[in-house]
């Protein structure tokens, strides 16, 4: 059980076959329900729109706050699949991706969403997606899937990522291919190991953690990919940087890994918990907080060396968090969407 979708143990993930990536005949597929209590339904993502809050989750359902307004508002959505992750690009434009290969757009803050990919045919989530502007973006997910669109997701291409094949397996496929094209086809869609987060770094470099350890960074925004060296062997969830210059990135079990040199040497980060860290993210005054599974959060202020540990919901996992425009925190997970606060 390697994947953040597993860790999370919310919706086990589909395993992927082979499969050829020619577009199918579209299936119709079931909206999202609207439900009494929505923000109590497990929630995967949130991302500030504005001073807005956007978050999706569980069966399709995407949640709005608005800033001054306590109560979250459940947008219309065409699908009724896991949605695993939302990236608002400013107040209006922003995408979600989620199960089935689902790709979806907002144009206007979250409050109606239109489907610009859907491939339950494929059988594999998506698992985060970045955009850099209003037309340039990638999906990424399990089984390294990459997804690539030039034209704000009227269209999107499939691209496998060759250079994130380690030596080994590389040599493994090409013997396979002498042989056997289609088992080479077959062998190659599951080699890959899924890709948890991306993120942009400072000058426009992507960088991405998932499984496996993997850590990899990309300077042509994810078309080939520099493989870091590996420190660790289980998956890794999200990465993120401090004002101080240093990168944090964490996953399994509690392990959680610090570079001052970007990417050249990691040290371990004691963190004193065994619960999984799903999520980390740099707030607007410098701290950075990760959340993990079994309620537990760990914060750390500008100019602290140490990471300060407090269990703030017994018994329920936490996926991620976000600041709204107001400077309030808030958490996503097991148990929907909840305010907290960092006691001084």
């Amino acid at each position: 059980m390697d994947t953040t979708m597993r860790l999370m143990m919310l919706i086990p993930l589909a395993l992927m076959g082979g499969h050829a990536m020619a577009e199918p005949p579209a299936p119709t597929p079931l909206a999202a329900i609207q439900v009494p209590k929505a923000q109590t339904s497990p929630m995967m993502s949130l991302s500030p729109a504005g001073d807005a809050l956007v978050a999706v989750g569980s069966r399709g359902q995407v949640l709005i706050k608005t800033s001054g307004n306590e109560v979250w508002q459940q947008a219309e959505v065409p699908v009724s699949t896991l949605l695993t992750r939302v990236f608002m690009l400013n107040d209006q434009q922003g995408w979600a991706v989620g199960h089935d290969a689902a790709i979806l757009h907002t144009a206007d803050g979250g409050r109606s969403w239109s489907l610009q990919q859907w491939r339950p045919d494929l059988e594999v989530p998506l698992l985060d997606i970045h955009f850099r502007n209003e037309s340039e973006g990638v999906a990424v997910g399990a089984y390294g899937q990459l997804f690539r669109t030039k034209d704000g997701g009227r269209s999107w291409q499939f691209e496998y990522l060759d250079s994130l094949l380690i030596e080994d397996d590389r040599l493994y496929l090409e013997e396979i291919r002498a042989d056997s094209e289609e088992d080479y086809l077959a062998e190659r869609a599951a080699m890959l190991p899924h890709i948890n987060r991306i993120l942009a770094l400072p000058g426009g470099d992507l960088f991405a953690v998932g499984e496996m350890g993997l850590m990899a960074r990309s300077n042509d925004y994810g078309r080939t990919w520099q493989r870091l060296p590996e420190i660790y062997f289980g998956s890794l969830s999200d990465m993120a940087m401090d004002d101080d210059g240093r990168w944090v990135v964490v996953g399994l079990r509690g392990n959680a890994f610090e570079s001052r040199d970007q990417g050249e040497n990691w040290a371990p980060v004691e963190l004193g918990t065994q619960g999984t860290f799903n999520s980390i993210r740099r707030l607007s005054d410098g701290t950075l907080v990760m959340v993990a599974n079994g309620g537990d959060l760990a914060y750390r202020k500008p100019g602290e060396s140490d990471f300060t540990l407090v269990r703030v919901a017994k018994g329920q996992d936490l996926v991620d968090l976000a600041e709204n425009g107001d400077g309030n925190l808030w958490l996503a997970g097991s148990h929907g969407v909840q305010p907290f606060t960092i006691e001084e």
